[in-house]
C-alpha cells in the first residue's frame, strides 16, 4: 500500500518537473523574439519622444527671445537601452479530501521583458557652439535647403538680413528692436524671385570653378525666357542687377553698399542660427498683461502705434499665447505660467518650425569634448 502510494508520489514529482522544465524551455524559447519586439516597440516611442522634445526646446528658447530671456540649449548625445528579461515560477497544492489520493499540484512559469533607457545630456556651450551659433549662414547650406524643397521667398526672408543693399530688419536679428524695421524693397525683390520661381524661370545652381584657382560658386540663375517679363525688370532695377546677365553669383558680405553701377553678384548678408531665432521670435503672440507691465519690447512705427510684424514674417510662423492648456495643436510648451502653441492646422508655421529644425541641425551639429553631466536611468 504504502510502496503503491509512493510509486504514485513520484510520478506526481516526475510529472512536476517535466512541465516545469517545459514551461521553462517555452520561456526561454519564447525569449528569442522578444529582442525583435523590444526594438519595434520602444524604437518608435523614443523617436517620437526625441522630436517632440526638441520641437519643444525651439519653441520655449523662441518665447524666451520674445521676452528677452536667456536661451538654454540641451542636446541628447546618446541613448542606450538594456533589454531585462524577467521569468517567474509559481506552484501551489489542492487537496481533496473527498476523493483519497487525487490531491493536485498547481505550478506555471512566466516569462517577460523590460527595455531600461539610459539618455545621457549634454549642454550646448563653450566656444564651439558659439561659433556654430553665431556664424551666418554659408552660401552652400542656402542652396542645401533649396534643394531640400524650400522655396526662395521663405528662404531668403527668414535667412537674409540684406541683398545688393536692400535691408531685411537687419536689426531684428538680436533682441526686439524698438523702431520698425526697413524690410519693403527686400519684401518686393523675394515677392518677384517667388513669381519666376513658380513659373520655373528662376533657381539656385552651384556652378564649378571656372580654373583650378576659383571656388565653386551658389548662383541666381535667370532663364532666357524671363527676361522679357516685367517681372525680371523690377528685380533686375530692385537689385541693381547687370540687365544682361543670367547668372548672379551669391556673394557673402557684411557690408551692405549702394552701388551707382549695375553689378553682376548679388551681395548677401546672411542671419546667424541665433539671429534666425530672434527674427522669427517677433511671431510669438505675447499676453496682453505682460504687454502692458512691460514684460516684452513692443516695436513701435512713428506715430507710435505697434508695429505688425506680419508685415515682415507674413503667416511664416504664428505662435499663439493662452492661458489653459490648448487642445488642437502641434506644438506646445508652458512658460511664465501661459501655454505657447502652434495651432495644427497653421500650416505655413509648421513648415517654418520644420525649417527652422533643419537649420539647427545643419548648424549646431554635435558639441564634441564636453563631458555629459546629467545621466538619467530611466526604470519601469
Amino acid at each position: 500500500m504504502n510502496r503503491s502510494k509512493s510509486r504514485r508520489t513520484g510520478f506526481r514529482r516526475g510529472r512536476v518537473f517535466s512541465f516545469l522544465s517545459l514551461s521553462l524551455l517555452l520561456a526561454a524559447s519564447g525569449c528569442t523574439s522578444l529582442g525583435a519586439r523590444a526594438i519595434k516597440g520602444e524604437r518608435t516611442l523614443l523617436n517620437t519622444a526625441l522630436q517632440q522634445t526638441n520641437d519643444e526646446q525651439l519653441l520655449i528658447n523662441l518665447v524666451r527671445f520674445r521676452y528677452g530671456d536667456t536661451p538654454a540649449f540641451l542636446q541628447v548625445s546618446s541613448i542606450s537601452s538594456q533589454l531585462a528579461l524577467d521569468v517567474g515560477i509559481s506552484a501551489g497544492a489542492e487537496l481533496e479530501s473527498s476523493k483519497p489520493n487525487r490531491d493536485l499540484l498547481l505550478f506555471g512559469a512566466s516569462a517577460g521583458y523590460a527595455t531600461r533607457p539610459t539618455l545621457s545630456y549634454v549642454p550646448l556651450q563653450g566656444n564651439e557652439f558659439i561659433q556654430q551659433l553665431l556664424t551666418p549662414l554659408t552660401t552652400e547650406k542656402i542652396l542645401l535647403l533649396y534643394r531640400s524643397g524650400w522655396h526662395i521667398k521663405r528662404l531668403f526672408t527668414i535667412c537674409m538680413q540684406g541683398m545688393n543693399g536692400l535691408k531685411n530688419a537687419p536689426r531684428a536679428s538680436g533682441p526686439t528692436p524698438g523702431r520698425a524695421p526697413e524690410h519693403e524693397n527686400f519684401s518686393k525683390a523675394v515677392d518677384l524671385l517667388r513669381e519666376l520661381e513658380r513659373k520655373d524661370l528662376v533657381s539656385l545652381v552651384h556652378l564649378p570653378p571656372a580654373s583650378g584657382k576659383d571656388p565653386a560658386r551658389v548662383v541666381l540663375h535667370i532663364d532666357r525666357k524671363a527676361h522679357a517679363l516685367p517681372e525680371t525688370q523690377a528685380l533686375v532695377t530692385l537689385l541693381n542687377l547687370s540687365p544682361n546677365r543670367l547668372d548672379f553669383p551669391l556673394v557673402y558680405t557684411q557690408l551692405q553698399e549702394t552701388h551707382l553701377t549695375p553689378v553682376d553678384v548679388i551681395e548677401i548678408d546672411t542671419r546667424s542660427l541665433l539671429g534666425l531665432m530672434f527674427f522669427l521670435s517677433n511671431g510669438v503672440q505675447a499676453p496682453e498683461k505682460d504687454v502692458k507691465e512691460g514684460r516684452v519690447k513692443v516695436t513701435s512705427m512713428e506715430s507710435g502705434q505697434p508695429f505688425d510684424w506680419k508685415a515682415v514674417l507674413g503667416d511664416y510662423l504664428n505662435v499663439h499665447v493662452e492661458n489653459e492648456m490648448p487642445r488642437d495643436t502641434q506644438l506646445r510648451v508652458k512658460y511664465r505660467g501661459h501655454w505657447f502653441y502652434i495651432d495644427d492646422r497653421d500650416m505655413e508655421s509648421k513648415s517654418t518650425f520644420t525649417f527652422l529644425s533643419q537649420i539647427f541641425s545643419l548648424q549646431a551639429g554635435k558639441a564634441e569634448g564636453i563631458v555629459p553631466v546629467l545621466t538619467l536611468p530611466v526604470g519601469r
